[in-house]
């Protein structure tokens, strides 16, 4: 809880500080609307004034976020429709109204996604880690901290590879402080040291000032107490580069509580008074609250339960709305200890009485309220289902009726020219059917003849892409292997014929290379044809051996790999092992590339491989060419294969990028 509230303070105080140069912002903003002249421009400026108004006039940032929207779809503006609602759904989560914002952050993160898939510029990119990372808050807005530590987390690698540092920065503070939420200390510790790392880098002092009093919370709960006071010097630091900074009172009220951990009660309450005079001027109440649990507990340390039951009392009696019923329970068992503390047993036994009361109270008004959400949806669907009868019994009722005056008024046409619109409907019926079938026969023929047209051709590229390995692998082994192995030979017959007196060791260390050589050849081989470390590793780990090996002095091959192979069956992750091999001793070999970077992305079923190079590339003219080339039909046999699509994109002397999107059969 207490993460939480301070929160809740530093989250004020960025509002706070950000003020004035938001209003600046948003009359900057307005003017610009008024000289733009094409749609785009304008839905840029109404989504960035919908996003600057947000917390400050909801009826301003909704006008112009749905505005955005509006005519962002009468133009097709793909940008534009992901930017407003994701801006639109800000504005719902700035007043807590969480399903909303959910909803509009889906429909902003699905134009995003489409959005990416086209262009995937780092302006592009940020709208897409904007809509992700507060998908995640919202849902931590909702208490499912789980699924917000889950999105954010996703974020984290995408914002690392554009080098948005202080956006990384940000989102591991913050998992830090779900973890803490999460009572996992020790998961929120690694975190907080990582993000510490990145502040130190890119951080602005208030940026440090406000990771260093989230981490005290953390070192506080793992009794850290070393640690947690070098953190706090480090938050001293940055507070005296800031004149009048608000965290100021939330400095000293974390000083007090690390001083009254290590039992120096004086310097605790005299750090909790410049606290509590800091936040009673500057009109902080809502931490003042926090104070009176501290002073309590302080109190309650030194033996001093009077005061303990005084700043307990003030607790209690605190003017807000944040007080939750286990809290104020809580205090009233605290209650019973400082009087029986100070032999005041009546007032203690009645103390104890009140927090059982209250205890049972809360107990049955859960329970109450749990029977009461019942009961309304038992009431609901039975009145429900009463409203359905009803309504079905009057339309029988109405349609009885109907039906009855039908037929007294139009028996006799009916009975007149039935005969007639039986035979024109039979006849016209049977004409129709004959056409339907004799189309669809012609259909299912024509589809039939292009499906097998289409088996034929994957099957003999694939056959042909077989024999061309076979041949491959025919000229390794007797142009390689099988040269290494006659030279082997013939050096032991010379040996055998000359009958050497002395021990021939220099010519045996020859043969052992030799051999060694030989054997290192054929594991190549062999790798090429099943690789080892596939079948026991899985497909990153083959991928990294493979990327390794081909690079040398004149090349560099580099792998990036997110996400998972795992439920991948072995021939999907052996078909991808083929077709990422192609694709770099394409690059290296014909395109001359002396720098290859390999892409692995993986989310749920959807695969996405991207090889980039920067070799010499090829015009339009040399690609049509390249359809009918045998490696080029492998490939797309094997894409086809793993229910997939293969993209080329290259210009001569700009190098190539070859995309590749799969359907796996894992979910």
């Amino acid at each position: 809880m207490r993460s939480i509230v301070l929160l809740f303070l530093l989250f004020l105080s960025f509002a706070i500080t950000a003020q004035n140069g938001r209003e600046v912002r948003i009359d900057s903003l307005e003017s610009a609307l008024t000289l733009a002249e094409h749609d785009t421009t304008r839905v840029n400026i109404m989504s960035e004034l919908a996003r600057s108004y947000g917390g400050v006039d909801s009826l301003k940032c909704f006008e112009y976020g749905f505005k955005a929207i509006a005519l962002s779809k009468k133009n097709n503006y793909l940008r534009g429709m992901a930017d407003a609602n994701i801006n639109v759904a800000g504005g719902y989560l700035d007043y807590f109204d969480s399903d909303n914002a959910i909803k509009h952050f889906l429909i902003g993160n699905n134009f995003a996604d489409k959005l990416i898939a086209k262009d995937s510029s780092a302006r592009n990119m940020k709208i897409w880690l904007r809509g992700n990372y507060n998908l995640g808050v919202a849902h931590g807005y909702q208490g499912n901290v789980e699924k917000e530590i889950e999105i954010i987390a996703m974020t984290i690698p995408i914002a690392q590879q554009m080098g948005d540092k202080i956006f990384v920065a940000n989102a591991n503070a913050s998992l830090a402080i779900k973890y803490g939420n999460l009572s996992l200390f020790n998961r929120a510790y690694e975190m907080f040291k990582i993000s510490q790392k990145q502040y130190e880098e890119v951080g602005t002092p208030e940026d440090m000032l406000y990771h260093s009093l989230s981490f005290t919370s953390c070192l506080f709960e793992l009794d850290s107490l070393e640690q947690m006071k070098s953190v706090l010097d480090i938050a001293k630091v940055n507070l005296d580069k800031i004149p009048n900074s608000f965290y100021q009172g939330p400095y000293y009220g974390e000083l007090g509580l690390y001083y009254g951990k290590i039992g120096q009660y004086k310097k605790a309450l005299k750090a909790l008074d410049q606290s509590y005079d800091f936040c009673k001027k500057n009109k902080t109440n809502y931490y003042i609250k926090l104070l009176y649990q501290r002073y309590a507990d302080i109190y309650e340390k030194m033996g001093d339960f009077n005061n303990a039951k005084t700043y307990t009392i003030k607790y209690i009696n605190f003017n807000d709305t944040n007080h939750t019923s286990d809290e104020i329970v809580g205090s009233y068992y605290r209650l019973a200890n400082y009087e029986a503390g100070l032999n005041n047993y009546k007032r203690a036994y009645d103390y104890l009485k009140g927090y059982v009361s209250a205890r049972d109270t809360l107990r049955v008004v859960k329970l109450d309220h749990s029977m009461q959400q019942l009961e309304m949806q038992y009431k609901t669907a039975n009145k429900e289902k009463e409203i359905l009868l009803l309504k079905n019994e009057k339309n029988e009722s109405a349609l009885a009726l109907e039906k009855r005056k039908s037929q007294s008024y139009l028996l006799g046409t009916i009975a007149s020219i039935l005969a007639l619109l039986l035979f024109i409907g039979f006849y016209g019926y049977n004409s129709k059917l004959r056409k339907a079938r004799k189309k669809e026969i012609q259909q299912k023929t024509e589809v039939s003849k292009l499906k097998q047209e289409q088996e034929n051709k994957v099957f003999s590229a694939m056959i042909e892409g077989q024999e061309k390995e076979r041949k491959r692998l025919a000229i390794d082994l007797h142009d390689g292997l099988g040269g290494r192995l006659s030279g082997i030979s013939l050096n032991l017959s010379k040996l055998d014929k000359d009958e050497p007196k002395e021990y021939p060791k220099v010519q045996l260390q020859k043969v052992m290379k030799d051999l060694d050589d030989s054997l290192t050849e054929l594991r190549s081989i062999a790798r090429n044809m099943m690789p080892e470390t596939l079948v026991k590793f899985g497909l990153q780990a083959a991928l990294k051996d493979y990327c390794s090996s081909m690079t040398g002095s004149g090349t560099k091959v580099t792998l990036q790999f997110y996400g998972s192979d795992q439920g991948i069956s072995l021939n999907q992750q052996v078909t991808m092992y083929r077709v990422i091999q192609e694709l770099i001793n394409n690059a290296i070999k014909h395109a001359d590339a002396s720098e290859v970077l390999v892409q692995y992305m993986r989310e749920g079923n959807k695969v996405d491989i991207t090889v980039e190079d920067n070799g010499v590339g090829f015009s339009k003219e040399n690609n049509i060419k390249k359809e009918g080339g045998m490696g080029l039909s492998n490939l797309r046999t094997r894409v086809a294969y793993l229910k997939g699509d293969l993209e080329f994109h290259s210009e001569k002397n700009e190098g190539t990028t070859v995309n590749v999107q799969i359907t796996v059969d894992a979910a």
